[in-house]
């Protein structure tokens, strides 16, 4: 069964998706997570900030738009399942879908109860933000699975599919590590900054707690440098 007006609505939700990702990406970027302070979900202590920051104006944007992909994505599942019945794909990835935009805002909530915005440099906080990259890329493939399907499309098979689905299996993986370790260094790269390579490989050789890292360290620093940019 295929519905055009809901299969458009599931793509719009994907995309409003990733908008409210990218804003996230910017209120990390400019250190705006404690624009409402360790406040949630109230935005320092009230439902509207009086002359707001610009910090804070970022951060309560993110919040609202949050709130509001969570709305879209309940309005997705609602829909989706007076549209299809019983046994049908597409009710597992919305399952999925509320699952991990649940999740998602339970991080985000975290995030900032616990402190772990701004310039906080605490390991947990290098932990939490690994975990809700992962967490985004699994609500984005639910959703995106979702609006697959919706399409008409046909639904993606890994098993049976010999060395392509293994192959398949480890590109997702690869792609999560890369995604975390991704995170982990933009984080890092926000917390100390470093205007060279050669003041980021200082700055590595003073965090790296072995000597071995640390020249591992410096020669991917170099091969990046040297084959890559």
């Amino acid at each position: 069964m295929k519905s055009e007006r809901y299969a458009l609505y599931a793509w719009f939700v994907l995309g409003f998706t990733v908008l409210v990702i990218l804003w996230g990406a910017f209120v990390r970027a400019t250190g705006s997570g404690a624009g409402c302070g360790n406040h949630w979900p109230l935005c320092n202590g009230v439902v509207v900030p009086r002359a707001p920051q610009t910090e804070t104006l970022v951060e309560l944007s993110h919040r609202l738009s949050s709130g509001l992909n969570l709305l879209l994505v309940l309005g997705l599942i609602v829909w989706g399942f007076r549209l299809y019945g019983g046994g049908n794909p597409i009710r597992r990835s919305l399952v999925a879908s509320g699952i991990f935009i649940l999740l998602e805002a339970l991080i985000g909530a975290g995030l900032v109860l616990f402190g772990l915005t701004a310039e906080n440099e605490s390991r947990a906080r290098a932990i939490s933000m690994a975990l809700h990259l992962v967490n985004t890329f699994l609500l984005m493939a639910a959703l995106a699975y979702t609006a697959w399907i919706a399409s008409g499309r046909a639904t993606p098979r890994f098993r049976g599919q010999g060395l392509v689905g293994i192959g398949w299996l480890l590109a997702l993986v690869g792609v999560a590590f890369i995604g975390m370790s991704g995170a982990i260094a933009a984080l890092g790269d926000t917390l100390f900054p470093a205007s060279s390579l050669t003041e980021g490989i200082r700055q590595g050789w003073r965090q790296t707690p072995t000597p071995c890292c640390a020249c591992a360290y410096i020669i991917c620093s170099s091969l990046w440098e040297s084959g890559f940019t």
